[in-house]
């Protein structure tokens, strides 16, 4: 049996269920293992598609805790460079990966492929194993799937291809054979019960505030702790708000503020300047996640995680640090918590179902759509049994402005602020969720760059529904060399047909510059089972609010 065949088997023993791929030399015969052993393949156009696939993929299977292993593969080389992007977004984000990215051949001194791919991965922050010991080569595999559970790390595995298609003796297969897998070899920590001292601090925080917000991130997500997040501010008279990765977790609540920090709604940034209190629970209380500061200039931090920090992203996160699990230490808290009115008043709910509210119609400049038109009509059309992905880039403000949509039915991954994910984010939530239809929302400039995965989208048969808010530009860059004063000719391009484009590649196109047609056409594609692309012009003369505060501020320093 070859070392290949071998590796495969562990992998199938991992119980992987999918792997995203695109094959060279150094991974094909190992992918073709992986497929035989009864591992769906899922084979992209692009490296960085595959990998982003399985980040999303990673993110969307989280579940108690819990994240299950993403995995992709690319050859040596340029396969691997490929991937730099991603990377970062995966390390960022926390999400566990595994990526067989094969190596050069060890018998060849110069090989046209051939480079140190460690630098290359390390310095995005993931982690390079280089298995080249046929002794230990599976125990390894089994240990990078431990640690990438155990870290939440994407781990990049390299095997030179002469290695893999070498044979592996009886002896060395008998040694091997009973190797621990993960689960076996992964630590899962135990629930961190909450120190009753600094619970009673809390409380007496809690009791002395006037206009609390209990802000949730992922760590919150579950059952449990959404529950104990609910009752907490149901009795300390809290508004209820999450960070963007978690967005939707209060959606069906009343006095809920929806997403904190820079793409808050103008609303929801005044009722937060007002707030003298903010209990995160299972947050990253990440920069952008208060303004940068000036979300609640005037509010204490409390902070209930498994690791709080004081200090994030070199600004004062939090001002009381509770080490425990999301649920229990809520839970804890809500044991010692008073029963107060606080902001729950019916002005107060009314205020915040205002502040979430969004306009039937604005007016632009040139008579063009406003994207956040666009948006509140998509809220209204797209169901909630719909996976929705927003991703990076001027249209994200807009997108993310959707509040009556589930969170668990929604993925936004931004960690690295880069765009072109879209349509790779997309593949990994159909591939995670193969009976869900899955809705992309997208920015024109994104789309293209990646848009040959519109042809992996048909030929694995994925429910997927673009939107893209077209503005002919890339959005960012174009308001903001308009505020400068300076050309905006490298960032503005025109509208290419996405509608002829979608035809080209096998699926439905339309093409919309009235909202008049948008419900029945998402009737029809939840009717059709193949994907569809929807190309929605929108203004170019609308900058969102996130991008005229950047730039004030650029301005005065």
């Amino acid at each position: 049996m070859k070392i290949f065949e071998q590796l495969a088997k562990a992998f199938h023993r991992e119980q992987v269920n999918s792997c995203f791929a695109l094959l060279g030399d150094a991974n094909m015969h190992w992918a073709g293992a992986l497929a035989e052993s009864g591992i769906q393949l899922i084979y992209t156009r692009h490296e960085h598609a595959a990998v982003a696939a399985a980040t999303a993929y990673a993110r969307a299977s989280a579940s108690g805790g819990i994240t299950t292993v993403g995995v992709a593969t690319v050859t040596c080389g340029p396969g691997l460079t490929q991937i730099m992007t991603i990377l970062p977004i995966a390390v960022r984000a926390r999400l566990p990966l595994i990526v067989f990215a094969g190596e050069a051949p060890l018998n060849k001194p110069w090989y046209n492929q051939g480079i140190d791919q460690r630098p290359f991965v390390e310095a995005c922050g993931a982690a390079y194993r280089a298995l080249h010991n046929p002794k230990t080569i599976i125990a390894d595999v089994h240990q990078a799937f431990a640690d990438a559970k155990q870290n939440q790390l994407p781990i990049v595995i390299g095997v030179p291809f002469d290695l893999q298609q070498q044979s592996i003796n009886d002896q060395e297969i008998e040694d091997q054979k009973n190797q621990p897998i993960s689960d076996e070899l992964f630590v899962r920590p135990s629930p961190r019960v909450p120190d009753a001292k600094l619970i009673d601090q809390a409380a007496g925080w809690i009791a002395n505030a006037k206009q609390p917000i209990v802000l949730a991130g992922l760590g919150a997500v579950t059952d449990d702790a959404k529950a104990a997040c609910i009752a907490l501010a149901e009795q300390s008279g809290a508004c209820l708000a999450t960070t963007l990765p978690a967005k939707g977790l209060f959606h069906d609540q009343p006095f809920c503020l929806g997403v904190a920090g820079g793409f808050a709604t103008e609303g929801a940034k005044d009722i937060f300047s007002q707030s003298d209190l903010i209990i995160g629970i299972g947050a990253r209380l990440a920069a952008h996640t208060f303004d940068g500061g000036s979300l609640t200039p005037n509010a204490s931090v409390i902070h209930i995680d498994n690791d709080p920090q004081e200090f994030v992203q070199g600004r004062k996160a939090s001002d009381l640090k509770i080490t425990a699990d999301s649920t229990l230490g809520t839970v804890a808290l809500l044991k010692k918590t008073k029963k107060q009115t606080g902001w729950r008043t019916p002005d107060m709910k009314a205020r915040t179902q205002d502040a979430l509210t969004l306009p039937n119609e604005i007016k632009t400049p040139d008579g063009a759509l406003h994207p956040m038109v666009v948006v509140k009509k998509l809220a209204d059309v797209i169901p909630p049994h719909c996976h929705i992905i927003n991703t990076s880039g001027h249209s994200a403000y807009y997108t993310a402005q959707m509040n009556s949509h589930p969170q668990s039915h929604y993925t936004v991954i931004r960690e690295f602020g880069a765009i072109g994910n879209g349509t790779s984010f997309a593949m990994g939530i159909a591939t995670a969720y193969p009976t869900r239809p899955v809705v992309l929302l997208d920015g024109d400039g994104s789309a293209l760059m990646h848009i040959q995965e519109l042809e992996t989208m048909v030929r694995h048969q994925m429910k997927i529904l673009i939107v893209i808010l077209n503005d002919g530009a890339y959005g960012s860059e174009v308001h903001k060399l308009r505020a400068d004063g300076v050309t905006d000719a490298g960032s503005v391009f025109g509208r290419p047909e996405f509608s002829a484009i979608g035809h080209g590649f096998g699926l439905i196109g339309k093409t919309f510059t009235q909202l008049d047609t948008l419900a029945a056409s998402m009737e029809e594609f939840l009717a059709n089972p193949t994907a569809s692309v929807w190309d929605i012009h929108i203004s170019d003369q609308i900058a969102s609010p996130q991008i005229l505060k950047a730039h004030h501020a650029a301005a005065n320093r």
